[in-house]
């Protein structure tokens, strides 16, 4: 048992050296390796306790990366995927972006390749394709009227 709790700490650090993790992700990695529930167990309170696995880090780092090019509604949505706590993802969605603005932009810049003129039929499918991408209507119309 002791051999296993060192293997799995050992391959937890190895994990976490390069690549920051959730602890549901990490969980998950060791659990693929065979390492059973109390090496497992061991190995993410000895990561921890050296704050190399922090799940409010990592939201807040997702969210402060991935800001510019996706919608809070998407962001909650990846992190939640990832098995983050809601109120981590709540955390870090308010402390970094206040609002969509800045991705929104992008996202309708990329979809228009600069235009500013569109037909109505245009406008719909912009905004629809924005809309499926998490972003609220309210703002893309907006956006689409600017």
């Amino acid at each position: 048992m002791q051999d296993e709790s060192l293997e799995a700490k050992k391959k937890a650090m190895s994990l976490l050296k390069y690549m920051d993790r959730t602890e549901w992700q990490l969980r998950d990695k060791l659990s693929l390796k065979g390492f059973s529930e109390g090496a497992i167990e061991e190995a993410i309170e000895y990561v921890k306790s050296f704050h190399y696995l922090d799940d409010y880090r990592y939201a807040v780092h997702f969210v402060e990366f991935h800001h510019e090019q996706r919608s809070r509604q998407r962001l909650r949505q990846d992190l939640y995927q990832r098995h983050v706590p809601e109120e981590y993802i709540d955390l870090a969605i308010e402390n970094v972006c206040e609002n969509d603005d800045a991705a929104l932009q992008t996202a309708l810049r990329k979809l228009t390749h600069g235009e500013t003129e569109f037909s109505y039929e245009e406008k719909q499918k912009i905004a629809g394709k924005l809309y499926r991408k998490g972003f609220r209507l309210g703002d893309i119309k907006k956006a689409l009227d600017m």
